[in-house]
């Protein structure tokens, strides 16, 4: 009787355990994301680009990183971009940033955060930044337009 109750009470515990870290991030998830379909952003493959849109041929200096990633230094010749693939962590903390330069001016910003209003305008898998001669535009997918995010620092 005495080894049941301890069984039971492990159960419980193991029941308890599991409840203690699945309810918090369903219940915080359910919540923090409007779409049905996106649930779990876990599971999403996320694609993010840099886009050299400058005009008079200049070239776009990148360096993109994260905690656990560096994706090195890169020029961009005008038109051309870089992406980078991921997948993001279960405890909501990827976060990528990117250094841009040109000519003589800069910018240092997050290019990835954990936030639903970027991932509506990511369409919940791509961001698209895109350099520009007044600053860095974040491509808003759902509603076709460019929208200026970062201005060049000189």
């Amino acid at each position: 009787m005495e080894g049941k109750k301890q069984s039971s009470s492990i159960y419980i515990f193991a029941l308890g355990f599991i409840l203690a870290f699945a309810f918090p991030t369903l219940l915080n998830a359910s919540r923090f994301y409007a779409r049905k379909d996106h649930l779990f952003p876990e599971f999403i493959k996320w694609h993010i680009s840099i886009v050299n849109s400058l005009s008079y041929d200049q070239n776009l200096f990148t360096h993109c990183k994260s905690t656990d990633d560096d994706l090195g230094i890169n020029n961009l010749s005008p038109g051309s971009n870089i992406t980078w693939s991921f997948r993001t962590d279960f405890f909501h903390s990827t976060l990528f940033w990117c250094y841009l330069s040109k000519d003589s001016a800069s910018v240092q910003f997050q290019s990835f955060w954990y936030d639903s209003r970027l991932f509506n305008k990511c369409n919940w898998k791509n961001c698209i930044w895109v350099a520009k001669d007044d600053g860095v535009y974040l491509k808003n997918l759902s509603q076709s337009r460019d929208e200026l995010y970062y201005q060049w620092e000189f």
